[in-house]
């Protein structure tokens, strides 16, 4: 590859290209991080309390708290692009709150309860929105351990109050523990680690749920790269 190809190459036009390529952003989605993925299920198995982000204290992810946040249409629940200043505030109110059973004030008033959280962690905006995504990726990292689907995305899966019952269901058969603990105490992260560890034993691919490996991941991400660094090359001597 020629120096004027590197350079090409290294410039942020590439790098727009390679942001919006869709195949790249699943391939990178797939990825886990291992202290994230270790941290989620430590946190799970010994059931701790709380946390903090930034000076904020909080406390588990749970079940409840999910879809709590899923019915109010959070976007870090619901999977939208952009998220405003009162999405923030609200999404930290409900990870700080002990028990969402106790709250006693209707959902038109929560942008007024949930006011100046975020300012409470005392985080620039990008840092407090990458400290959220790592909530949730921890509490959905057991997921990970399950083969992905070869599907076109016809069964693509919404986790909703209704998939939420579903599994905290299996939760409860698997624990012993009773529903209403499910839900609201113990973090999601639990549950579906209950989940999985059904899934492994009465599931046909059973013997296919594992620890993520990223090794294969990478390597399919560094051929798209070069793929696209080709198409882009060719797209220039055009």
């Amino acid at each position: 590859m020629s120096p004027e190809d590197l350079t090409s190459l290294s410039s942020k036009e590439f790098s727009t290209v390679l942001n919006a390529d869709p195949v790249l952003a699943e391939l990178r989605s797939r990825l886990v991080d291992r202290k994230d993925f270790i941290q989620g299920t430590f946190d799970a198995l010994l059931l701790t309390g709380g946390d903090r982000i930034g000076d904020l204290p909080v406390l588990p992810l749970t079940a409840a708290k999910w879809a709590f946040l899923w019915t109010v249409e959070n976007p870090f629940v619901i999977g939208a692009d952009q998220a405003s200043a009162i999405d923030l505030d609200i999404f930290l109110y409900v990870l700080a709150c002990p028990d969402l059973r106790k709250l006693d004030f209707s959902l038109t008033s929560l942008p007024v309860e949930a006011r100046d959280y975020a300012a409470a962690t005392g985080l620039e905006t990008n840092q407090l929105i990458r400290e959220i995504q790592s909530v949730i990726a921890n509490a959905f990292s057991p997921l990970a351990m399950l083969p992905r689907s070869d599907g076109d995305g016809a069964g693509e899966v919404f986790y909703d109050g209704v998939w939420l019952a579903w599994i905290a269901s299996i939760a409860v058969r698997e624990s012993g523990m009773p529903y209403d603990r499910v839900i609201h105490e113990i973090p999601l992260s639990l549950v579906c680690n209950f989940y999985v560890s059904w899934r492994r034993r009465e599931s046909i691919d059973g013997d296919q749920i594992r620890r993520p490996q990223n090794g294969e991941i990478m390597d399919q991400i560094n051929a798209r790269v070069e793929e696209l660094g080709k198409e882009f090359l060719s797209q220039k001597v055009q």
